[in-house]
């Protein structure tokens, strides 16, 4: 037991305490704020989803790094020596953040925000402590700011970010975390002496262990479902962080439970009720939050009940309080690094094909929409041109072709749009898959030390297999759930095969209807000659679509594919009964005859010269 601060009255020391704990809040909540303005800084700095994850990364690089670095330093440093340089330089850097005119300038001060993170989280277990007269207390204050700063930090980054922008996340930052600077005009704190040298103990080592993949995890559920959430779903950044705020809700939801469950049980469930919450997120059946907010809530239940046994032994009583919450702080941010790492690059790539899979679904769903022929070409190169254009790992936003084609003034062309962008949601929402799974992964990876925790001590065996059922049980209900309501198919496009699809391949009436199917087939025709689909076909008119390599357009090859077109356009016109068969026996003498610059006389190819 410590001895009381000397504080000059209860509210002053409630006052001091208060200001440790809202700062200590901060630092911890940091990653969850900021990762609400990921979206946002995208059109800012024109980056990508590796280079904006870096904002997030190199925060979390430094405080892992610099907090580990002061476990041999700590018997030499006084802990309000630590924690006033600590707050002071995450004060200054927050500024720097809000401030800051470029992308790198934002990673610098971002580096120094970590930096001083570190010390100050670091020496804040110790001298909460002090403030309550009790390491024990000063432990378990600790684990509570970290908590709440986790709970509340996807409203507070989303409400900023759509209150005003993502520069007032850092600038918010600075006096919150600097008010933890008045602890230090009280002489019991200043006087808080440096801690000797002890070994913490086994038990925090697998804790420790367990954080590096249960955080690594947490990056799936905060980075990758904000990003979800808001970029590709497009929801206001308030709203997305309320569909987010059901991860730390549950965590805070299941707490009185996690102090009720054995050890084992905490082990065992918490990992595993993350890894199907991550799952869920992998396989929503739709771009809801009436799904996502479950699978994110069973994130957070996991999350809780695995915490419950964690805080515990991390910071364990009796242990040196400094040296055991460097490794705990340096062990969780370590995880947020070795998610990112891993996640950032694969969400990337997957972003990319998912980006080419939406170019082509976007196509067949112009070219089967229902608007005016001469405007589904043009349609179509522009949503290509649009997505292909679009930085490498971002989401395409297509408002712009549809704004330019007339989606304010044509009903149809709006109809157009709503029907594409549910396609292109899939396409995108399915992409972000592999991201997830890899995440539940890493979930799953923290059963092995959570397990080290408890078995150093007695073990009951027989908590296990119920434990593991309940954590695959539930999950599995909602996976189970999932599927039934189309989360197996959703995203996946069937796609007309050229070479035998049929000869009505547009259902409408009227003159532009007949048009549509003469076109559609000629382009069936076109692409069954060149082994493409119709609408890899139309992506390759253009130069710059991204798939201009899928056909050579030499002379050659457009009059193998212009004369396989006609053909088709006219078999299919034949067997439609709209035409008479000896109309059809002199348009295919005239196909297959007639010279190439004549046939292109009859069509517009204006990049045929």
């Amino acid at each position: 037991m410590l001895p009381p601060t000397p504080a000059r009255s209860p509210w002053h020391r409630r006052a001091l305490l208060a200001a440790v704990a809202g700062a200590v809040a901060i630092a911890f909540a940091d990653s969850s704020i900021v990762v609400l303005a990921l979206p946002e800084l995208y059109g800012q700095f024109d980056t990508t989803v590796v280079g904006v994850s870096m904002v997030v990364t190199v925060y979390n690089v430094a405080l892992a790094a610099v907090a580990l670095a002061l476990v041999p330093l700590l018997p030499r440093v006084r802990p309000a020596l630590l924690l006033g340089a600590g707050f002071a330089v995450f004060s200054v850097a927050s500024l720097a953040c809000g401030l800051a005119g470029s992308l790198d300038a934002l990673l610098v001060a971002r580096v120094a925000q970590g930096v001083g993170a570190a010390g100050a989280l670091t020496a804040s277990v110790s001298l909460l402590g002090r403030l309550l007269s009790s390491d024990e207390r000063g432990r378990w204050a600790w684990a509570l700011a970290a908590t709440v700063g986790t709970a509340v930090g996807p409203a507070l980054g989303g409400v900023l970010t759509e209150l005003a922008t993502w520069r007032s996340i850092f600038l918010v930052q600075a006096p919150l975390a600097a008010m933890a600077l008045l602890a230090l005009a009280d002489r019991g704190v200043r006087a808080a002496p440096p801690e000797p040298a002890r070994p913490v103990g086994g038990r925090s080592a697998w804790a420790n262990a367990a954080y590096v993949f249960l955080f690594g995890a947490l990056v799936g559920a905060l980075f990758l479902a904000v990003l979800l959430v808001v970029v590709v779903w497009r929801y206001p950044p308030a709203q997305g962080a309320l569909v987010v705020t059901a991860l730390p809700v549950a965590t805070l939801a299941v707490r009185p439970l996690a102090r009720r469950l054995p050890g084992e049980a905490l082990a065992v469930a918490g990992p595993l009720l993350l890894a199907g919450g991550l799952l869920g997120l992998a396989f929503l059946p739709a771009p809801s939050a009436a799904w996502a907010m479950p699978a994110l809530a069973l994130c957070g239940a996991g999350l809780g009940l695995a915490a419950g046994l964690l805080g515990t032994a991390a910071v364990p009583a009796g242990a040196p309080p400094l040296r055991a919450g460097a490794l705990t702080v340096g062990a969780r941010h370590l995880g947020f690094v070795l998610g990112l790492l891993l996640v950032a690059p694969l969400l990337a790539s997957s972003l990319d094909a998912g980006a080419r899979e939406a170019a082509r679904s976007a196509t067949a769903t112009v070219l089967d929409g229902r608007v005016p022929l001469l405007k589904k070409v043009p349609l179509s190169l522009d949503l290509g041109r649009t997505v292909l254009e679009t930085p490498r790992g971002e989401v395409p936003d297509l408002s712009g072709p549809f704004e330019r084609n007339g989606a304010d003034d044509d009903e149809g062309v709006a109809e157009l749009r709503d029907d594409l962008l549910g396609a292109m949601d899939a396409a995108i929402t399915r992409a972000f898959r592999s991201s997830f799974t890899l995440a539940a992964g890493l979930a799953l990876a923290a059963v092995v030390p959570a397990l080290g925790v408890v078995v150093v001590r007695r073990t009951r065996w027989v908590v296990l297999p119920a434990a593991a059922l309940a954590g695959v049980l539930v999950p599995g209900a909602f996976l189970v759930a999932e599927r039934q309501a189309g989360a197996a198919d959703y995203g996946v496009r069937a796609y007309a095969e050229p070479c035998s699809a049929g000869s009505q391949p547009y259902p409408e009436r009227g003159f532009d209807a007949w048009l549509q199917r003469i076109a559609l087939s000629g382009l069936n025709g076109a692409a069954c000659e060149l082994g493409v689909s119709r609408e890899e076909l139309v992506l390759s008119l253009a130069d710059d679509t991204g798939f201009e390599d899928l056909v050579t357009w030499e002379p050659e090859t457009l009059e193998d594919a212009l004369r396989s077109g006609f053909r088709r356009a006219i078999d299919d016109g034949e067997d439609r009964g709209g035409m008479p068969g000896w109309v059809a026996a002199a348009l295919r003498f005239v196909t297959d005859r007639a010279p190439i610059d004549w046939l292109l006389g009859r069509v517009d190819l204006p990049f045929y010269d």
